[in-house]
């Protein structure tokens, strides 16, 4: 199904698996002591507590019940983006991106999940962070959750991940056991009719980032390339060797003004791109809503949303629908 750039023969194979092996401690031993200064990883903390204190407080009263049941409408929005170095055998190309599941804060976020892409068929999907809400929880109920999702979709290529800032290196193994392909700063190859793209996916930049993404994005091979990155923090590294970034982290804003601006975006750099269509150096991006919450149980003036999306070969930066 993919081309794995580098992993031909059992040598490269080899240093394959110890290259995952490096990148793992290194992950584990920044999800144990967090990056950022003293007094923002004590900020971090205090305010994250207090959400969830906050949220566990609401959800069972009526509004808490309101809120839940309205952050939990997961519309559907469908992009055309054209390329006029896409290689022909990929017009119409379609991939069905996820983001920001949070499967573990609302109850029910799994179900509304499923019923919003039942019946969605793609080549590709893609899932760009953020399964979960809780880094600390148990993976299980997640991952089941996550296999019910994936379970109404129809893709012909297969299913693509990185992890997200709520997300854990212990995650991987089981999620490559539901069938989602890790990308862990790699690039992984489709073929199609003789001709290709390249899909370059990285661990988490926002609080994870190591030199490591910045490379696998600047090794990129030549030719048409997407970048899966969890948020677009990261944009001007990936602009000199992709056509198309997708990202989430954002939630577009979550808790919004009327008009849709966001109020947090969340974001150390690149906040105009904290929702939707954008272009950064003749590369083409977009920060998807996401499907779930974070913290805070609701959403306002800022509707979920998956995102399917269609390749298509014509004039740079033609695009059509979404949330310009």
């Amino acid at each position: 199904m993919y081309e794995t750039s580098g992993l031909e023969g059992s040598a490269e194979e080899q240093d394959a698996e110890e290259r995952r092996r490096a990148w793992r401690a290194r992950r584990e031993a920044m999800e144990a002591a967090p990056n950022g200064t003293k007094w923002s990883k004590h900020f971090r903390r205090t305010y994250h507590r207090g959400a969830h204190v906050a949220g566990r407080l609401i959800a069972p009263t009526r509004y808490g019940r309101r809120a839940a049941a309205k952050a939990l409408r997961i519309g559907l929005t469908e992009l055309s983006f054209e390329f006029p170095d896409l290689p022909p055998a990929f017009d119409g190309y379609t991939i069905l991106q996820l983001t920001d599941l949070h499967l573990d804060n609302i109850e029910g976020t799994g179900h509304a999940a499923a019923r919003r892409v039942a019946g969605i068929e793609a080549d590709l999907c893609v899932i760009t962070g953020d399964v979960r809400d809780n880094i600390r929880a148990p993976i299980g109920p997640v991952l089941d959750e996550l296999a019910y999702v994936l379970s109404g979709v129809g893709v012909r290529d297969g299913v693509l991940g990185i992890l997200g800032n709520h997300d854990s290196a212990a995650m991987v193994d089981p999620m490559e056991q539901l069938g989602v392909q890790m990308l862990l700063n790699e690039t992984v190859t489709i073929a199609r009719r003789g001709e290709r793209i390249h899909i370059t996916g990285t661990d988490d930049i926002h609080l994870f980032h190591t030199e490591e993404a910045d490379q696998a994005l600047a090794a990129a091979p030549r030719g048409f390339c997407i970048a899966l990155v969890h948020s677009p923090e990261i944009a001007h590294h990936a602009a000199a060797r992709h056509r198309l970034y997708l990202c989430g982290h954002t939630h577009g804003g979550q808790v919004c003004l009327p008009n849709g601006r966001p109020i947090i975006t969340g974001l150390k750099r690149h906040r105009k791109y904290a929702r939707g269509h954008w272009e950064h150096d003749g590369m083409t991006g977009y920060t998807c809503r996401g499907i779930g919450a974070s913290l805070l149980p609701t959403r306002f003036n800022c509707e979920g949303e998956v995102v399917l999306i269609t390749l298509r070969r014509g004039p740079h930066g033609g695009s059509h629908g979404g949330d310009d």
